[in-house]
């Protein structure tokens, strides 16, 4: 995975060249959360903290964006048509210098792909297209509960945003089982099969916040039963003042979906 951001992301030419990925000055916040877990009132309380413009759910199209990106970046064929491989490999199969560059090659084209371009131009288009910033944001993001339908993709789901997406930070939300099983459209389920993807969920999120703590933060739905003090530390990683008499006036909010 390249490293593209922290190499480069005080570099005037990326704010030039990608302006909406690059227009919240503080970062990135996703939160990824299981269904029926409280994301929508977590959305509500982010959105309250000024500057920050947190959207709703968009059926988990970055994942789409982002599989286009590690698709290519993890396929043999083109990296043996980026240097310093391709000289290696033209130097040792001669046809193969030949042929790259020419519509002989199979992978014609591949050697003129920049990937990080790509890349984040594929993501400042889902900035100003689907998450449409407005105002003074200087946090933006969105809460999503799809991120884990892919097992094997989430961590490298979540590393190809931390690369591109600058300032990137987590809200890993759930939810107790016995709560979530009689919620909404899980209480139609199978109680085995909530389970299972209720697991899987804890499984991926305390795997990913153990390796990248910095980043990452874990909410429950009960937090919030329990009062406006338990947020406190919700606040501390996003570095921001904690009003906890703003915070207990939220919570009366009764969300109905």
């Amino acid at each position: 995975m390249s490293n593209v951001l922290p190499l480069r992301e005080d570099s005037f030419q990326l704010h030039r060249q990608y302006p909406s990925l690059y227009f919240p000055k503080d970062g990135y916040v996703f939160v990824v959360a299981f269904g029926r877990s409280g994301s929508t009132l977590t959305q509500y309380l982010l959105n309250s903290i000024p500057g920050y413009f947190v959207r709703g759910e968009n059926c988990n199209a970055l994942v789409h964006l982002c599989r286009s990106v590690t698709a290519i970046l993890g396929e043999g064929n083109f990296q043996q048509r980026q240097e310093p491989q391709r000289s290696i490999s033209s130097s040792e199969r001669s046809y193969f210098g030949k042929m790259v560059g020419t519509s002989l090659d199979p992978w014609y084209g591949m050697e003129d792909v920049d990937v990080d371009d790509y890349a984040l131009s594929l993501f400042d288009t889902f900035v100003s297209k689907v998450l449409c910033p407005k105002g003074d944001a200087r946090v933006l993001g969105f809460k999503e509960i799809r991120y884990h339908n892919d097992p094997k993709y989430f961590p490298k789901f979540l590393d190809t945003i931390r690369t591109y997406f600058p300032g990137s930070r987590f809200i890993f939300q759930n939810r107790d089982f016995e709560n979530v099983v009689k919620s909404s459209f899980w209480k139609n389920m199978q109680p085995s099969d909530v389970r299972r993807k209720w697991d899987n969920f804890e499984d991926l999120t305390a795997a990913y916040a153990e390796k990248n703590a910095a980043v990452c933060h874990r909410l429950r739905y009960e937090d919030y039963l329990e009062g406006a003090g338990k947020l406190e530390p919700l606040f501390d990683f996003l570095k921001e003042p904690f009003d906890a008499a703003k915070v207990a006036e939220l919570l009366e909010t009764r969300l109905k979906h």
